[in-house]
């Protein structure tokens, strides 16, 4: 994958976490869908932070 593509997913992953964190003490609130989108963020530097080591 290449080293942008990484980067945009990452950048996706922190946006969706980030929304779903705003969320938090209103009725759209799903612990669940923040856990995913947290769990999505984390694999996402992951894989940024593994095509860094390439480089």
């Amino acid at each position: 994958m290449s080293d942008e593509t990484t980067q945009e997913k990452l950048a996706q992953a922190k946006r969706t976490a980030t929304q779903e964190l705003f969320k938090s003490g209103t009725p759209d609130y799903d612990p669940r869908a923040q856990q995913r989108a947290v769990e999505a963020q984390r694999k996402a530097q992951l894989a940024a932070d593994d095509g860094r080591e390439g480089e």
